[in-house]
């Protein structure tokens, strides 16, 4: 007879359950939330959509502006969301975006993170300042 110890799956289930319910807790910090703010017509072909990032608890929310196709709806552009690359990324809250005669005024008071307005063919304007 063997003097050995069968494998016991009981033990393997209860501990994978407990590093589960250990860490559940942690599942928010890769996640990545974005949630549509507001869409401005820019022109007849195009749009400004302002979306806010949730990352984690841990960082501050951010705000990225994207400019998109003004004839697809928001949901679609929700559905891309991932395959466009922002405009701008800042972290103020009381970020404005104003479209006057097809320019489009930026007016920021915190942070930016990145600004690129390669590519478009939109006049936009940026200010930005500590206040």
């Amino acid at each position: 007879m063997h003097d050995v110890r069968d494998f016991n799956w009981r033990i393997v289930v209860a501990v994978v359950i407990f590093l589960g319910f250990i860490l559940y807790p942690f599942r928010d910090l890769f996640t990545v939330y974005e949630k549509f703010q507001e869409k401005i017509i820019v022109n007849d072909r195009l749009a400004l959509y302002i979306t806010q990032v949730e990352a984690s608890s841990l960082s501050r929310d951010t705000f990225h502006f994207y400019l998109y196709d003004a004839k697809k709806s928001t949901e679609d552009f929700m559905s891309h969301v991932s395959d466009i690359k922002p405009v701008m990324v800042t972290n103020d809250t009381k970020a404005t975006a104003t479209v006057t005669n097809g320019d489009i005024y930026l007016r920021v008071r915190g942070n930016i993170y990145s600004f690129t307005t390669v590519g478009f063919d939109v006049r936009i304007y940026l200010d930005r300042s500590p206040y």
